[in-house]
């Protein structure tokens, strides 16, 4: 009887316990308890989190931390006194987590940013993440792989996407063309095939926009001149042929262009006269012929300049404006 009336009161104390911790915590406890289940599906052996004070205090594969990793939980409060408080974002970069992506993101629906670059997740992007009003998804550096699942083009509040760095391959679903808000799309270091999506000529909002080192097809799109507020344009070994179209000289707030290995038939110099705020030019094995335009010598913000492995002629400047000019 004693036993009894013992264990009675111990389930009782840990109840209390368990109900003393929530109490104390700023978060639901429905979201700390998500927390735990996304953080296992991500392959850590290691958790422990205060949700009073949104502090991760250990997280990973070992009790130590890797030496440069970052790790935060982003929490808001709704309230002037502290109260009903959510998660926002988070942060795992750089734990070498072995993991799949957790389906169970949908268990926090006040979430907006979500980082787990330089991790070994594996597998592909859960498509429950499409019901979420996620604004930034970063994914670099892991080992996703299959095609970009197209519902992804259902998540109209993304402004940042980031799948750098994977594994994904296959056509680029022309469903991301409905991404009107994006501002930051990178796609580069995958095995991403065949042409891109003439949607994409209705992201307008579009400043960042990078494919480097894939294998599509076809000629740089002439819709590119649809992103009038594009500031860095990236094609490095891409797949993709020229020339260059002609209407990139619409691109007037472009700050970073680097094309390189395009083949195609030989082109003259893009015009670039409007481009005047250009820090760095990199358009190498282009098939470029024919002279420098003397204005590339005047853009008072160039800091490097790449036009190697092409056809060029003519003389170099004998005067160069371009103070801030670093590589040549």
């Amino acid at each position: 009887m004693l036993a009894r009336n013992f264990f009675a009161f111990l389930i009782i104390a840990l109840s209390s316990f368990r109900w003393l911790r929530y109490a104390e915590s700023k978060l639901p406890h429905e979201e700390v308890d998500a927390l735990q289940e996304i953080i296992s599906t991500m392959g850590a052996t290691y958790w422990k989190f205060d949700g009073n004070s949104c502090q991760i205090e250990m997280v990973g594969l070992t009790p130590v931390s890797p030496s440069g990793s970052q790790s935060s939980i982003g929490c808001k409060c709704f309230s002037e006194n502290g109260t009903n408080c959510h998660v926002v974002s988070i942060s795992l970069k750089g734990y070498s987590l072995p993991g799949v992506l957790p389906p169970q993101l949908v268990k926090l629906p006040y979430l907006k940013e979500v980082d787990f670059a330089l991790n070994y997740l594996n597998g592909t992007i859960p498509k429950e993440w499409t019901s979420m009003n996620l604004s930034s998804i970063s994914l670099l550096v892991n080992r996703l792989s299959g095609e970009i699942p197209k519902e992804l083009g259902k998540m109209t509040s993304l402004t940042y996407l980031c799948l750098e760095s994977n594994q994904f391959s296959g056509l680029v679903p022309s469903e991301l063309g409905n991404l009107v808000n994006l501002q930051t799309l990178i796609l580069s270091s995958n095995k991403l095939s065949g042409h891109l999506p003439v949607t994409f000529a209705q992201l307008k909002n579009l400043t960042d926009f990078r494919i480097n080192d894939n294998n599509f097809r076809g000629t740089i799109p002439n819709f590119i001149q649809n992103w009038k507020l594009l500031q860095r344009l990236e094609m490095h070994g891409s797949g993709l042929e020229g020339p260059i179209p002609s209407t990139i000289s619409l691109l007037s707030n472009l700050l970073q262009l680097r094309i390189s290995d395009i083949g195609g038939p030989s082109q003259e110099f893009p015009s670039l006269s409007n481009t005047t705020a250009l820090i760095k030019l990199v358009l190498r094995n282009c098939n470029i012929t024919g002279e420098l335009p003397a204005y590339i010598w005047t853009m008072q913000d160039l800091e490097m300049l790449d036009l190697s492995f092409n056809k060029l002629v003519g003389e170099i400047a004998t005067t160069v404006n371009a103070k801030h000019l670093k590589f040549v």
